[in-house]
């Protein structure tokens, strides 16, 4: 079993291994009930409690272990008569169905420099 350290009190002018390559990216892809993207109209806010915040932290690290791209992980919400926890987490009846996924990025300089002329 491997483990790894988190350091709590983090110094933010120092970075971290993850940090180093430039590549810890994320996208958020926001789509309608037709499954039509509409990332560009929408902003997504997510509110965890502090348990929720452990556990779905532990599960992402525990999903990075054991990462390959194209993986991913679909959460409904709990409704009356069923709750069940995916990824260390139970979402909200009033939530929409949330899917992680794995994905390889280039480094962020890819995506800020200037067209070149």
């Amino acid at each position: 079993m491997e483990n790894y350290t988190i350091k709590l009190n983090n110094n933010f002018d120092v970075e971290e291994g993850f940090e180093l390559t430039g590549d810890n990216i994320a996208q958020v892809t926001v789509l309608d009930i037709n499954g039509d993207d509409v990332t560009k109209q929408s902003r997504v806010q997510f509110t965890l409690s502090k348990n929720a915040l452990l556990g779905l932290g532990t599960e992402l690290i525990r999903l990075a272990h054991n990462y390959h791209n194209g993986k991913h992980s679909h959460i409904d919400p709990i409704y009356k008569g069923d709750a069940y926890q995916s990824m260390g987490i139970m979402l909200h009846p009033d939530s929409s169905e949330l899917i992680i996924c794995c994905g390889d990025y280039e480094p962020y300089t890819e995506y800020i420099e200037e067209d070149k002329k």
